[in-house]
């Protein structure tokens, strides 16, 4: 989370110009910003690829610490995570490749490539985000896992951030995505705070149900 905001911040501090939302962005706008603003998409990228690293091992870790594995659940878990921490990448990588075409490049390969970064960085990522906090929320409910109200948020917010994918059909449900962003960071911050307190315990006993929870 710190990585992605953060990116968030570099890019508003390092761009040249006004900044770029993509929904609305002409080719004419993309070609502009990129050829304009290089350090704040380089800078950007390199956090952004950061927290999509670190998404990857929560994800894999938390499976983990549930005991979650082979199990329903546990292969959501996993699908989940490899769809959220790799769109995000993905949507880097358009990024990149158009910082370095956007000067050469036709108009339909720059527009494809910001079409692109915008649904593999919102909606696949949303989607594979949601998926995670459903199916954590629910293996951690039922084992009685701590914070109870992490995983109760979990269970009635996860699917409403899987629901913003529809914005792939619906074009107009790309501008709450910051909202499904900010109800999916709620959720990722609360368990992280909860694993350094808790260790995810098992609230009928209050002890760590493993030794990965209990050092976490």
């Amino acid at each position: 989370m710190v990585a992605f905001v953060a990116s968030i911040a570099a890019g508003n501090a390092l761009k040249v110009g006004d900044s770029l939302y993509l929904p609305d962005a002409s080719v004419a706008q993309l070609r502009d910003f990129y050829a304009d603003s290089g350090a704040a998409v380089l800078v950007q990228s390199a956090l952004q690829v950061l927290a999509a690293v670190a998404l990857y091992r929560f994800g894999w870790r938390l499976r983990t610490a549930l005991r979650a594995e082979g199990t329903r659940a546990g292969a959501v878990m996993g699908w989940a995570t490899a769809i959220t921490a790799g769109s995000l990448l993905a949507s880097v990588l358009c990024g990149l490749a158009l910082l370095l075409v956007v000067a050469q490049a036709g108009d339909t390969t720059v527009a494809g490539l910001g079409r692109a970064a915008l649904v593999l960085g919102g909606a696949a990522h949303l989607l594979g985000s949601g998926l995670l906090i459903t199916a954590a929320s629910a293996v951690a409910w039922r084992s009685h896992r701590r914070p109870r109200w992490v995983f109760a948020y979990g269970r009635f917010v996860g699917p409403l951030v899987a629901a913003s994918a529809l914005s792939v059909l619906l074009p107009p449900l790309v501008r709450p995505e910051p909202a499904f962003r900010l109800l999916a960071a709620v959720w990722l911050v609360g368990v992280g705070i909860g694993v350094l307190r808790r260790g995810l315990a098992d609230t009928r006993s209050g002890l760590p149900s493993s030794p990965i929870e209990g050092r976490a």
